[in-house]
Order: C-alpha cells, then sequence, then structure tokens
C-alpha cells in the first residue's frame, strides 16, 4: 500500500490508517510465516517539514520449530515509530527518506516486523529437537536406535565433571 504524503509534509495535519496488509507471499527461511493479514494502525503527523509515524501492528506468525520442525503459531503486537524526511543529508538511522513523497507502507512494515522477529523460532523453550540418526522427535519421548545424546566433540568435557 503506497501513501500520499504530500500533505502531512506541508502541514502540520493529522491521519489515521486501519489497514490490513497481505503479506502471505513472504519467504522467510523456506517457509512463509505470514498464515493471516497484518492489521496496522497507524498514525501519521506532519511536523516541521517532517512526518512523524507511529504504527501498532498485530500479526500471526507460522513457522516450524527449529529444533523439531513441529509447527509453532505465535500472535505477536509490535509497536513502530519512525521520521519520514524528503530527503535527508545524511544516511542515519534516525530518518527514514521517502522519495517523491510517497511511503510504502507495506515494505516499511515488513521490515520492521522482520527486525523484531526472533532469530530462532522454538515451539517451547526446552525443545529437545530430533534424533539425528532415527528423527524421532525427543519431545515425545527417547528413540531407542542407541544414537548418542552429547554431541561427541563435547563428550571430553562430560568427562570432567
Amino acid at each position: 500500500m503506497e501513501i500520499d504524503l504530500k500533505k502531512l509534509f506541508q502541514s502540520d495535519a493529522f491521519e489515521r490508517l486501519n489497514v490490513e496488509l497481505d503479506l502471505s507471499g513472504v519467504e522467510l527461511g523456506g517457509a512463509k510465516p505470514f498464515c493471516a493479514p497484518v492489521r496496522v494502525e497507524a498514525r501519521l503527523r506532519g511536523f516541521a517539514g517532517s512526518v512523524e509515524l507511529s504504527a501498532r501492528v498485530e500479526y500471526t506468525m507460522s513457522m516450524p520449530c527449529d529444533r523439531c520442525a513441529e509447527p509453532v503459531v505465535r500472535d505477536y503486537t509490535k509497536e513502530f515509530s519512525h521520521t519520514l524526511v524528503r530527503e535527508s543529508q545524511e544516511d542515519t538511522a534516525e530518518f527514514i527518506t521517502v522519495p517523491g513523497e510517497r511511503l510504502d507502507l507495506d515494505a516499511l512494515v515488513l521490515e520492521d516486523l522482520l527486525m523484531d522477529s526472533p532469530g530462532q523460532f522454538l515451539c517451547r523453550e526446552d525443545c529437545k529437537g530430533l534424533c539425528p540418526s532415527c528423527g524421532k522427535n525427543w519431545n515425545e519421548g527417547m528413540c531407542a536406535c542407541g544414537a548418542p545424546q552429547t554431541d561427541p566433540r563435547l563428550e571430553v568435557l562430560r568427562q570432567l565433571l
């Protein structure tokens, strides 16, 4: 969704937006995490030749667990704020330059969500993962394949205990 910010840059105007973004085509780590529309409630306020954007974003992410590959579905609510400018003399993290006074809201929200997403998706904090030999999910019980449960590279450390 593209937003025309021309009147906001020229005055101290105020605008509210309530939109749903379709990010279902976005791929992250081989999965498509946005299984439902992303709801955005945004407030835009013109101020001294810039625009202040504050947004509250509600979304659901569905990703496989990084240890056991079971599906993980979680609801999130995040708040973001940015200062939008027509032109910036230097590249800084403080301002987002908006060429042509038009903002691509989908791209900005997606960038914020990806920057704020967890580095590792786990079904639970103490997930035991999969057996490296037979593939059994150790959260459901131990397997009978006889595979070592500890990394052989760490065996020397275990012997010190």
